[in-house]
Protein backbone atom coordinates (compact mmCIF):
# COMPACT_ATOMS: atom_id res chain seq x y z
CA UNK A 1 0.00 0.00 0.00
CA UNK A 2 1.52 3.78 -1.08
CA UNK A 3 2.03 6.18 1.65
CA UNK A 4 -1.01 7.86 0.91
CA UNK A 5 -2.96 4.86 1.22
CA UNK A 6 -1.40 3.93 4.71
CA UNK A 7 -2.53 7.67 5.81
CA UNK A 8 -5.69 7.41 4.43
CA UNK A 9 -6.55 4.66 6.63
CA UNK A 10 -4.72 5.44 9.54
CA UNK A 11 -6.73 8.77 9.65
CA UNK A 12 -10.21 6.49 8.40
CA UNK A 13 -9.75 4.75 11.60
CA UNK A 14 -8.86 7.35 14.01
CA UNK A 15 -12.08 9.09 12.71
CA UNK A 16 -14.41 6.16 13.07
CA UNK A 17 -12.98 5.41 16.68
CA UNK A 18 -13.35 8.65 17.67
CA UNK A 19 -16.06 10.25 16.01
CA UNK A 20 -18.37 7.08 15.24
CA UNK A 21 -21.88 8.24 15.23
CA UNK A 22 -20.76 11.35 13.09
CA UNK A 23 -19.11 9.35 10.54
CA UNK A 24 -21.62 6.16 10.62
CA UNK A 25 -24.39 9.20 9.84
CA UNK A 26 -22.62 10.99 7.21
CA UNK A 27 -21.92 7.49 5.31
CA UNK A 28 -25.53 6.71 5.49
CA UNK A 29 -26.69 10.35 3.83
CA UNK A 30 -23.80 9.79 1.12
CA UNK A 31 -25.23 6.32 0.05
CA UNK A 32 -28.39 7.56 -0.58
CA UNK A 33 -28.75 9.12 -3.82
CA UNK A 34 -29.31 13.07 -5.02
CA UNK A 35 -29.23 13.80 -0.63
CA UNK A 36 -27.20 16.83 0.73
CA UNK A 37 -25.45 15.96 3.20
CA UNK A 38 -23.80 19.14 4.18
CA UNK A 39 -25.27 18.91 8.03
CA UNK A 40 -23.91 15.36 8.08
CA UNK A 41 -20.83 16.52 7.32
CA UNK A 42 -20.55 19.95 8.93
CA UNK A 43 -21.29 17.54 11.96
CA UNK A 44 -18.12 14.84 11.44
CA UNK A 45 -15.50 17.82 10.84
CA UNK A 46 -16.56 19.38 13.99
CA UNK A 47 -16.18 16.12 15.56
CA UNK A 48 -12.95 15.71 13.68
CA UNK A 49 -11.52 18.98 14.58
CA UNK A 50 -12.51 18.54 18.48
CA UNK A 51 -12.31 14.68 19.02
CA UNK A 52 -9.54 12.93 16.97
CA UNK A 53 -5.92 13.19 18.07
CA UNK A 54 -4.06 12.10 15.09
CA UNK A 55 -5.85 15.50 13.56
CA UNK A 56 -5.40 17.50 15.97
CA UNK A 57 -1.42 16.89 15.56
CA UNK A 58 -1.21 17.44 12.00
CA UNK A 59 -3.30 20.57 12.39
CA UNK A 60 -0.57 21.68 14.93
CA UNK A 61 2.54 20.47 13.29
CA UNK A 62 1.57 20.58 10.07
CA UNK A 63 -0.39 24.49 10.13
CA UNK A 64 2.27 26.06 7.44
CA UNK A 65 1.86 23.15 4.67
CA UNK A 66 -2.38 23.33 5.68
CA UNK A 67 -1.90 27.37 5.17
CA UNK A 68 0.06 27.18 1.74
CA UNK A 69 -2.13 24.62 0.65
CA UNK A 70 -4.77 26.07 0.96
CA UNK A 71 -3.60 29.50 -0.25
CA UNK A 72 -3.44 27.90 -3.30
CA UNK A 73 -6.10 26.10 -3.54
CA UNK A 74 -7.17 29.75 -3.27
CA UNK A 75 -4.99 30.85 -5.64
CA UNK A 76 -6.24 28.50 -8.36
CA UNK A 77 -9.75 28.41 -7.85
CA UNK A 78 -9.69 25.30 -5.54
CA UNK A 79 -8.08 23.18 -8.43
CA UNK A 80 -6.55 20.63 -6.79
CA UNK A 81 -4.36 19.61 -9.91
CA UNK A 82 -2.47 23.05 -9.37
CA UNK A 83 -1.14 22.45 -5.60
CA UNK A 84 0.04 19.02 -6.12
CA UNK A 85 3.54 19.89 -4.45
CA UNK A 86 1.73 21.50 -1.47
CA UNK A 87 -0.56 18.65 -0.91
CA UNK A 88 2.45 15.96 -1.47
CA UNK A 89 4.20 18.37 1.77
CA UNK A 90 1.21 18.34 3.67
CA UNK A 91 0.56 14.64 3.12
CA UNK A 92 4.08 13.92 3.98
CA UNK A 93 4.39 16.02 7.30
CA UNK A 94 0.84 14.41 8.07
CA UNK A 95 2.22 10.75 7.52
CA UNK A 96 4.96 11.80 9.95
CA UNK A 97 2.88 12.21 12.72
CA UNK A 98 0.95 9.65 12.53
CA UNK A 99 2.96 6.39 11.73
CA UNK A 100 4.18 5.34 14.48
CA UNK A 101 7.48 4.21 12.50
CA UNK A 102 7.98 7.81 12.06
CA UNK A 103 7.95 8.77 16.24
CA UNK A 104 11.32 9.35 17.70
Amino acid sequence: MSTTGVLDQILLEDISRWCPAQFLEFHKCMSKPDTNCDLQQMALAKCIKSEVPSMQRIQSVCAGKLQAYDACLRMHNSRVDSCKHELAQLRECAFGEVDPSKKK
